[in-house]
């Protein structure tokens, strides 16, 4: 057997131009024994991967035996590698973001709505104060049309579809990120707009870390939490215990009463508490087990709407607990994944004509159960070729009054996905077929690339993911009104996006990235009044067409004896209305309702010695909340900016750090959600003191 450069037929005809292509696919120079090093590897593992084994593979020079130069490759897979989730592993074609550890550290008292507003495109619908149900609207999209995962686990909502950033504390999980259009193929049903993925993570050098913060706010906001870690490089337990009250009486104008009058809103307190618990365990063989419990129980009360005459007595109580085990077996190539959990949730609504009522007007309860597995291998074929086949099944019911009874439903799916990582190169490919009774659901496809440029630090990412969503319990068994012969959504979304990384000395990087996209969205489900006008119902009624830019602005480095982040994004979105079902063909060629045209951020973060300030500031364009379009009821733009300074005292293991946030600066009067006022200026006060044992 020759090398290729002999020009040779290899075995039976493979020609010199198709051995140089092949080596230089995986990365290799052009010599057969690289070539004929894949085929052994290949030929040596396939007996494990039908076993579940791996063997060890080793790497040496020289003949061996009398024998020709043949030799048995060798590579190290970083440990945070073989054990990322799918959600993680194959992104890198994607626009992702995460916040700044500073932007982090600011708003640890957060809940995840507001966090998100400060680092990403996204335009979070809220209906007010803190603790006040959000939403994440991502690339022109409603909020059920983006999942949000936590440790790789749907924590959508069955009933509503949707998930409710404010039920989510910054300071739960150890990672946060956005992943803009995220595939179909990967993340399953929902993900038109993109995924947020939150994640708990082990930290293998912590020995024993106490945190005890506590943060005063304007109109009686009060939020206080001890978080500890202790551990090994073999054993880590997290344990998170937050409780968040609030008032939320504050004032504002009234513009839908006669005279404008300035009132303070009732009906408005917070009672929120929860733990959360993690434990890392690396076993011996290679083996990790992971687990997680996240209790969580909140009262809102529900305020009344601008211009309403009549006293509000509505409530809401969300309750949840969410328990899941990961274990992960590691063999020198590949990994084996059995990933589970159990979630069960509650939700109260109760309303009285009046508070002295001993009667509820309105007493609605929602009580879901869900059971998940997943179940995942995952395989390097050589140092730059990595494969995944996977397998998930759910059980999912429901038991509302609305359903008449409980609604049990099995969802499965099957995934494959392959990745090339060469040197400047990243692509990937992956399918998925869903199976769920009575519904059809097709074979999707996604496919992405990242490659470097040949100018110094510029890069392209481009992808294409097909995309659906299953309709939610409430859109087809809700009554009256619900439709069980609703059509999924289907659709793609495709982009493109320019990544320019500038390093101007070791200490400070400029990144400028834009990003285009453009998504088609079929059988759109929207709720409208039935033909009495009594009732609402679901119908497939659109077809939308999605196209937008995304551009950004980062710095980070040091000037002097200070440290700087500074950023700013602009953001267009085009959602239109291209084709209707049924209804008003009037709406044709009209902007999605609540998707501003035009939105953007800047922020600005320093650090010095021991202190550290800063400001944020979101633009939200004008917003039409009709089909129609009609001007009468466009919603104007607004902008808000926020300010915050700190300082920290470190004295041995033991630190202090004390910190002021200013929201809302310079007072914006403004709605998010038609009728539902937002709170002017606020200040909050907080402090923490810190032991870390190293």
């Amino acid at each position: 057997m020759q090398s290729c450069r002999n020009g040779k037929a290899f075995k039976k005809g493979v020609s010199q131009k198709t051995c140089h292509i092949l080596l230089q696919m995986f990365g290799f120079k052009h010599n057969f024994t690289d070539l004929k090093t894949i085929l052994v590897s290949l030929y040596l593992l396939l007996p494990a991967i039908l076993s579940g084994s791996s063997p060890a593979l080793s790497f040496q020079d020289g003949p061996q035996s009398g024998t020709d130069p043949d030799s048995i490759l060798v590579f190290a897979i970083p440990e945070v590698i073989i054990e990322q989730s799918r959600h993680s592993f194959f992104n890198e074609d994607k626009k992702s973001s995460a916040p700044d550890s500073l932007i982090r550290a600011v708003f640890s008292n957060s809940d995840a709505g507001q966090l998100l507003s400060l680092f990403t495109p996204a335009y979070i619908n809220t209906s007010g104060g803190p603790g006040s149900s959000s939403s994440v609207f991502l690339r022109g999209t409603n909020s059920y049309q983006t999942t949000v995962n936590w440790n790789g686990f749907l924590l959508n909502s069955i009933s509503l579809g949707t998930m409710d950033l404010s039920l989510i504390p910054v300071a739960a999980v150890q990672e946060i990120s956005v992943v803009n259009g995220a595939a179909g193929s990967i993340a399953g049903s929902g993900n038109f707009g993109g995924s947020v993925l939150l994640r708990n993570s082990a930290n293998w050098q912590n020995r024993l870390q106490v945190s005890v913060k506590s943060e005063l706010g304007t109109y009686d906001n009060r939020h206080h939490s001890l978080s500890g870690k202790i551990g090994n490089d073999r054993l880590q337990y997290q344990l998170l215990v937050f409780t968040h009250r609030a008032e939320n009486n504050f004032r504002y104008t009234d513009i839908f009463k006669s005279g404008n009058p300035v009132e303070r809103i009732q009906n408005n307190s917070l009672d929120n508490m929860g733990v959360i618990q993690n434990l890392f365990f690396r076993l011996p063989g290679n083996n990790m087990l992971e687990t997680g419990i996240w209790y969580q129980s909140r009262k809102k009360e529900i305020p009344a709407i601008m211009g309403s005459h009549l006293p509000a007595n509505a409530m809401q109580r969300d309750s949840s607990l969410r328990v899941y085990a990961k274990w992960t077996k590691r063999w020198d190539r590949s990994s084996l994944s059995l990933n589970t959990a159990m979630f069960d949730e509650q939700m109260l609504y109760r309303d009285k004509g009046l508070a002295a009522d001993n009667f509820y007007s309105v007493d609605s309860r929602i009580e879901s159960n869900r059971l998940l597995a997943d179940l995942n291998y995952r395989i390097w074929m050589t140092e730059y070729l990595s494969a995944d086949a996977g397998l998930e099944v759910s059980s999912l019911s429901a038991e509302v009054d609305a359903y008449g009874g409980k609604i049990s439903e099995i969802r499965s799916a099957a995934i494959t996905a392959i990745k090339l990582n060469l040197p400047g190169f990243t692509g990937n490919v992956s399918l998925r077929k869903e199976f769920i009774a009575d519904i059809d659901i097709p074979l999707l496809f996604s496919a992405g690339v990242k490659k470097d440029l040949p100018l110094n630090g510029l890069s392209i990412k481009s992808s294409y993911s097909g995309q659906f969503r299953v309709p939610s319990f409430n859109d087809r068994y809700w009554q009256p009104g619900g439709n069980r012969h609703l059509l999924p959504e289907s659709g793609y979304t495709a982009d493109i996006g320019l990544m320019h990384q500038i390093s101007t000395d070791t200490d400070n990087q400029l990144t400028i990235e834009v990003n285009a996209y453009n998504s088609r969205i079929n059988n759109m489900i929207q709720w409208v009044p039935s033909e009495s006008a009594s009732w609402w119902k679901p119908e497939n009624r659109k077809e939308v067409r999605v196209r937008g830019l995304e551009s950004s602005v980062a710095s980070v480095g040091k000037l002097g004896g200070y440290s700087y982040n500074l950023g700013m994004s602009y953001n267009f979105v085009n959602s239109l209305i291209t084709g209707t079902y049924s209804g008003s063909s009037s709406d044709e060629g009209n902007q999605l309702m609540y998707v501003p045209l035009h939105t953007g951020s800047v922020r600005a973060g320093f650090s010095f010695l021991d202190g550290f300030f800063g400001f944020t500031g979101n633009y939200t364009g004008n917003r039409y909340i009709t089909n129609d379009n009609n001007p009468v009821y466009m919603m104007p733009f607004f902008m808000v900016f926020n300010s915050y300074a700190g300082y920290r005292i470190r004295m041995g293991d033991l630190s202090g750090q004390l910190q002021l946030r200013v929201m809302n600066l310079f007072n914006t009067r403004y709605q998010v959600i038609r009728s539902y006022p937002m709170p002017g200026r606020t200040f909050h006060l907080s402090f923490s003191v810190d032991y870390n044992y190293r």
